[in-house]
């Protein structure tokens, strides 16, 4: 019987040993590194929790700084909202005021004359514009006035009146249409009423037929204000 060949199983074991070694050498330095290995994890997750914590900061901030910029934004509507709620108002009190000071330059002007006989006199009134008002033209198209009383018979009186008057002069005239009565001058009296009270006229004597004598010259200026002369 052949003896067996044991230098392959001394061989076999020599390498396990080397092995076992070696495997024990890695397992006692990963022993001794393991607490570094550890640490160095807990940074890193430390580290991650501070990122996160910025990032969350930021994103806290990004929410304020567009709360406070749509809060600016809204003030800055309502304050322009306001600036031209106010510039509308003053508009509005500058056109009530203009309106108003409108209101106030106007005057109404009626003129009144009178006698004492049975002649018929005429009252003519020439406005600003030339148009001449009389009992042939009691109104004139396109022109504001009036001859709203007109007597044929004396004693009478003749009345011209408006409402709105124009800035400008109106001349008045009074003319001995036809006579009557015998009795001479015919003696004409009257009144102009505006609005800041009245102001007689000066008496206007007529003779003749036919004669026409200037009364007086209202002029009323661009604020209302009437002066005779």
């Amino acid at each position: 019987m052949k003896p067996r060949n044991r230098e392959i199983n001394i061989f076999n074991l020599s390498m396990l040993d080397v092995i076992s070694g070696a495997m024990a050498a890695f397992l006692i330095i990963m022993v001794i590194l393991m607490p570094y290995y550890k640490k160095e994890h807990i940074d890193y997750q430390t580290i991650i929790d501070e990122l996160r914590a910025a990032v969350a900061a930021l994103e806290e901030r990004l929410v304020s700084a567009d709360a406070e910029t749509a809060a600016a934004q809204q003030r800055a509507a309502e304050a322009d909202a306001r600036e031209r709620q106010a510039r509308a108002d003053a508009e509005e009190q500058r056109d009530r005021a203009d309106a108003l000071a409108r209101e106030l330059a106007k005057t109404f002007l009626v003129l009144y004359v009178r006698w004492n006989t049975r002649d018929d006199i005429d009252l003519h009134v020439i406005d600003p514009s030339g148009a001449e008002f009389s009992y042939q033209k009691k109104t004139i198209p396109g022109r504001p006035g009036e001859l709203s009383e007109d007597n044929v018979n004396g004693p009478g009186n003749e009345v011209w009146e408006l409402r709105d008057a124009p800035p400008g002069d109106y001349k008045v005239l009074v003319k001995l249409f036809n006579v009557k009565d015998s009795t001479k001058p015919v003696v004409i009296k009257g009144r102009l009423f505006h609005r800041e009270g009245s102001n007689p006229f000066p008496e206007t004597r007529l003779m003749r037929k036919g004669q026409r004598e200037p009364v007086a010259t209202i002029t009323v200026d661009d604020q209302g204000n009437v002066e005779l002369h």
